[in-house]
């Protein structure tokens, strides 16, 4: 079924093979191509489904973060985890917004202990994807963040996750994953 999967989602890339495509598979395993395009389609809405947990539990995570500082907490602890967010905590760390973080466990659940500074104002993800250029990055980040002298847009790009800075700096873009002020 996985060979079969990554063939379908292949071949939707070129049309004009689409019909020689699936005539050859509906032959090979005997099935129609209607419920051959029903399967690419539902693979491609379980991955959408998926990459948009991932940014949910880091949107709930920063939320946590700001919520703490609100409350004047010296600790924060997030749960569950992922790579990307300790990767946005690393930057946050980088720029000075939280004092430094642990994480425990990474295998299993996990969890991130931060220990907050009480700098954050707002931190925020997308939830959505939203694809940004790198000429387009300063535009999105005056947009975005309250005042031009403090604040940073996170960015995953092909090499890694930066912030906007390193981002223009390297001049790679990629999708916008959230912001921090």
């Amino acid at each position: 079924m996985g060979l079969y999967m990554e063939f379908t989602i292949n071949s939707l890339h070129f049309p004009k093979f689409q019909g020689l495509f699936c005539n050859f598979i509906s032959i090979l395993i005997g099935r129609n191509c209607e419920s051959f395009h029903s399967l690419t389609a539902a693979a491609a809405r379980e991955r959408e489904r998926e990459r948009e947990m991932g940014r949910r539990i880091l949107n709930e995570a920063l939320r946590t973060i700001v919520n703490a500082e609100r409350r004047g907490k010296a600790t924060a602890n997030l749960q569950p985890i992922s790579t990307v967010m300790a990767s946005f905590l690393q930057i946050m760390k980088f720029r000075g917004y939280i004092k430094d973080f642990q994480v425990f466990d990474p295998h299993r659940v996990g969890r991130i202990t931060v220990q907050l500074q009480g700098r954050v104002n707002d931190c925020k993800a997308l939830t959505y994807r939203q694809d940004i250029k790198a000429k387009d990055i300063e535009e999105y980040r005056i947009r975005t963040l309250p005042t031009r002298q403090w604040g940073y847009v996170v960015i995953t790009t092909p090499n890694g996750v930066l912030d906007h800075e390193e981002a223009i700096k390297q001049n790679v873009g990629g999708q916008v994953l959230g912001y921090f002020h």
